[in-house]
């Protein structure tokens, strides 16, 4: 079997699964995603185009990305029963 680098997905996936502080590692994730969309947000498009990403681009996919952070997601879990959270606790709603 041929070796090949990881996609940034992998690598984003690796380093929030296999890191050895475990959740630690998804709270810096979440954390640096927070502060750099902010951060890129809140420039001007000539403070952070860089002659290969236009800057009004890159300021779009930070908003879109702090879009997404704050929204309330959800996913289908056939594991979870309705009235479950993730971690097992009962609502008795």
């Amino acid at each position: 079997m041929a070796n090949r680098p990881m996609t940034n997905i992998e690598k984003v996936h690796h380093i929030m699964s296999y890191s050895r502080y475990g959740a630690l590692a998804q709270i810096f994730v979440m954390d640096a995603l927070h502060k750099w969309t902010d951060i890129i947000s809140n420039a001007t498009a000539a403070q952070v185009g860089n002659g290969f990403v236009d800057g009004d681009a890159w300021i779009g996919v930070a908003r879109e990305i702090q879009s997404t952070l704050k929204a309330d997601l959800v996913t289908d879990d056939p594991e979870l029963e309705e009235d479950e959270t993730p971690f097992g606790e009962i609502h008795l709603g």
